[in-house]
């Protein structure tokens, strides 16, 4: 039977080898491109994939692959790779390039490998097959199978990166100003090397998260262990990094392994690091010289491959021209530095911030999802943030937790940024505001109102009967003033407006 390329599009809905679960986690069928000078060939590979669930696309032009290449999706490339009229390398590239995860099955002469454009074959693409001639249908499904079980895993592993990346890894990396964009194409490039990496950056700019980030985009397979350098005195933390041998101290009762046999295989990420004792920094310099060492108080040499992540506020150059941090320490950890900008300097990137950490909490604490209100983002951005996105991500849990409305207005924000951005609270109700709705409540109260009284007298006043007027119900007063309940709980506090419940 000759297949046609008409009749060979039509071959869909069969079953075959194609496991349900490679169909159905690309949740689409596979397209195969058969392109064979050889009618004989042609055919014989045809019958064995007719019946496996796959499209098949077959041509003996080279143009016409091309063109099937360029306009269709195809999922694997069947061809030869070297005929009187087919180039297999010509359409490799073509392939690669539009359709970067394609899997390919070269059919060859035998011996082919050897030769040069063999190897050229084996170079080219790490996902090649090959298959010798004369075709042997059994090696030729075995070979889809594989290629289709790589395809497989490859498309399971980029979702299982994705889901890396939602929690720990680029996508906590909010923002689009150049700064960041810049880290995150640089975590991108050194992640898959072993290269130690030194983070600088204020306190709450996000220093764990990008060790974190570098670490689940690495090709480590162990895990990530942090230390925070500043927590344990010198003896203390000397055991927690190397460890310690049975009797080694004081109570030493057992033998303990410390962080970096704890991190083997993987990445060690040690905050703080300005913090260590010299004589720790000098056991330090010796594990990433050497990569051994021995536990507190042991003789046993102990190996262990670990990738050292830094980070430190400090200025470690500076410190170590005044031999307050060992010079060649320093260079060891400072092979590629990442300087993270404070959000002050990044400003352009709070309302991204903002807007994730309001989905954040809203969901954490089974909340409908809160905005808002622009003139809040606004206010925002005036803050100078001297504790960076850390501050700002406690200052909108607050909100979520707190808040009884679904949107957010800049009076309801926290009084030290209100304060911090030149906004009082007479400022955003106006005495207008105040009298106003005061004259439309049914039980009107008197206002003890003089010439001479400052603003927040008056709009004290204004509050206070306005409560009275609703038997101190902060809710219908909240209502009437149309500000949050929040707000008149805080300006009730503030201006000492207690009812006896509450004295």
């Amino acid at each position: 039977m000759i297949f046609n390329e008409q009749q060979s599009t039509d071959l869909l809905s069969l079953v075959g080898f194609v496991t349900p679960s490679i169909m159905n986690t690309t949740n689409a069928q596979k397209t195969v491109l058969i392109v064979d000078a050889d009618r004989s060939e042609r055919e014989l590979v045809c019958e064995t994939l007719a019946g496996k669930g796959l499209r098949l696309l077959v041509t003996g032009n080279m143009y016409q692959a091309f063109h099937q290449i360029e306009h269709l999706k195809i999922d694997i490339l069947i061809a030869q790779l070297k005929a009187a009229r087919i180039d297999g390398l010509a359409l490799l590239d073509a392939a690669i390039q539009h359709h970067p995860d394609v899997g390919v099955i070269f059919i060859t002469e035998p011996n082919i490998l050897e030769t040069d454009i063999g190897i050229k074959a084996m170079l080219a693409y790490k996902d090649t097959c090959f298959l010798p001639k004369p075709v042997n249908p059994v090696h030729l499904e075995a070979l889809l199978h594989r290629t289709l079980e790589n395809q497989r895993l490859t498309f399971e592993n980029r979702q299982l990166q994705s889901q890396i990346d939602e929690k720990e890894g680029l996508r906590r990396l909010t923002g689009n100003s150049p700064q960041i964009i810049r880290i995150r194409d640089m975590i991108t490039q050194i992640a898959p090397t072993k290269a130690t990496v030194m983070i600088h950056g204020a306190r709450g700019t996000g220093k764990e998260l990008v060790a974190r980030a570098i670490h689940h985009r690495s090709l480590r397979r162990g895990p990530l262990i942090a230390f925070n350098c500043a927590t344990l005195n010198e003896n203390l933390a000397e055991s927690e990094l190397f460890g310690h041998e049975r009797g080694a101290f004081s109570g030493a009762y057992y033998q303990r392994k410390g962080r970096f046999e704890l991190s083997h295989g993987g990445t060690l990420f040690l905050d703080e690091v300005s913090q260590l004792s010299l004589s720790n920094q000098a056991r330090l310099l010796r594990v990433l010289e050497e990569r051994e060492f021995e536990r507190v108080g042991g003789d046993k040499t102990i190996r262990v491959d670990v990738r050292v992540v830094c980070a430190t506020n400090h200025d470690l150059e500076a410190a170590s021209k005044r031999r307050e941090f060992l010079p060649d320490l320093y260079d060891r950890l400072n092979v590629v530095p990442i300087h993270l900008p404070t959000l002050q300097e990044r400003i352009e990137d709070v309302p991204l911030l903002v807007k994730d950490f309001l989905e954040e909490f809203c969901q954490q604490n089974g909340k409908p999802l809160i905005t808002l209100e622009p003139e809040a983002i606004r206010t925002l951005m005036k803050y100078e943030w001297p504790g960076n996105v850390r501050e700002l991500k406690n200052c909108i849990e607050g909100i979520v937790v707190t808040s009884t409305q679904s949107t957010i207005q800049q009076i309801d924000l926290p009084e030290r940024i209100l304060k911090a951005a030149g906004i009082a609270f007479s400022n955003l109700l106006s005495v207008p505001d105040i009298w106003k709705p005061v004259d439309t409540i049914e039980d009107k109260q008197h206002l003890n109102v003089e010439v001479g009284m400052s603003l927040d007298e008056i709009n004290r006043e204004a509050l206070r009967a306005t409560l009275a007027s609703v038997d101190n119900n902060k809710a219908k007063a909240a209502e009437i003033l149309k500000v949050s309940r929040r707000t008149i709980q805080r300006k009730v506090k503030e201006y000492g407006l207690f009812d006896e419940e509450e004295l």
